[in-house]
């Protein structure tokens, strides 16, 4: 990565089920890779909603080939093979 990219780039692990999440702004983008296919659905659309609030309008959030959201259009639109927008 570029020094002028890694220094607006910040890398924070959390637990994504957690109640509460202590992040700050909003973020451009999330990645969240290959997690979501371990967890049932509801526990995804709390995940998908909590990560929705804490993205831009716009921000966009990348996931694993295998995770898919069509079920959350209201939160996100595709963008992408793996990328999705915050809507």
């Amino acid at each position: 990565m570029r020094p002028a990219v890694a220094q607006r780039v910040t890398f924070r692990t959390l637990n994504l089920i957690e109640s509460r999440w202590n992040l700050g702004e909003p973020f451009d983008i999330v990645f969240c890779r290959n997690v979501m296919i371990y967890f049932d659905a509801p526990t995804q659309r709390r995940v998908l909603e909590r990560l929705h609030a804490v993205l831009r309008p716009e921000g966009l959030l990348y996931v694993g080939h295998s995770e898919n959201f069509t079920a959350s259009r209201n939160l996100f639109r595709l963008r992408g093979k793996t990328i999705y927008m915050r809507v």
